[in-house]
C-alpha cells in the first residue's frame, strides 16, 4: 500500500506537519469546498456564482471580460452565470457609456445583502475548521493566505490567458 492509497487514519502523526504545504492546502480546500457548497445550496447559488459576486464586491462594477479573466472561465459559461445572477436580482448589467459594446456588471443591493448573510455563514465555517487555532494564529493564517492568493492572481492576468 503506497503513501497515497493508505487511509488518512493510518498516517503517522507527524506526516501531516511534514507534508508539502500545497498538499495540505489541497486537502483543506476539498473539505472547505464541501462546506461552502452546503452553505450556499439553500440560496440556490453555485460556487462559481459566489466567486463572481465576491469579485464584484471586492473590485466594484467590472467589465464582463474582466470577470472572464478573474474567474478563469470562458465567456459562454460566464454569460450563463450572469444570467442566473441577474434573474435572481443579485447583479445589474448595463452598457459602458464610453463603449456601448462593453457590458459593465455591478452587484445589486440584494446581491450585497446576500453576501453579507453569506459572510456570517462563512465565518461559522471558519470557526468550525480553525477551532484549534488561536485568534492570532487565524489572523496570521488569513494574512499569509491573502498574500499567496495575491501572488498567484498576478500570474492569472493576461497575456497568460489563464484564470484563477
Amino acid at each position: 500500500m503506497s503513501l497515497y492509497t493508505r487511509p488518512m487514519s493510518v498516517t503517522r502523526p507527524d506526516a501531516r506537519t511534514s507534508a508539502a504545504s500545497s498538499v495540505l492546502i489541497s486537502q483543506l480546500a476539498r473539505g472547505m469546498r464541501r462546506r461552502i457548497e452546503h452553505a450556499v445550496e439553500p440560496l440556490g447559488l453555485r460556487p462559481r456564482e459566489l466567486h463572481a459576486l465576491a469579485h464584484l464586491r471586492e473590485r466594484g462594477p467590472s467589465a464582463q471580460q474582466t470577470l472572464v479573466e478573474l474567474l478563469g472561465i470562458d465567456s459562454t459559461n460566464l454569460i450563463a452565470i450572469l444570467n442566473r445572477l441577474e434573474d435572481a436580482g443579485l447583479i445589474e448589467r448595463r452598457r459602458d457609456r464610453a463603449d456601448r459594446r462593453r457590458a459593465i456588471i455591478a452587484l445589486s443591493e440584494q446581491g450585497d445583502q446576500l453576501l453579507a448573510d453569506l459572510d456570517r455563514a462563512l465565518r461559522e465555517i471558519d470557526d468550525e475548521v480553525f477551532a484549534r487555532l488561536t485568534s492570532s494564529e487565524r489572523e496570521t493564517l488569513n494574512a499569509l493566505l491573502a498574500q499567496a492568493v495575491e501572488h498567484i492572481a498576478a500570474g492569472c492576468a493576461p497575456p497568460t490567458g489563464e484564470g484563477c
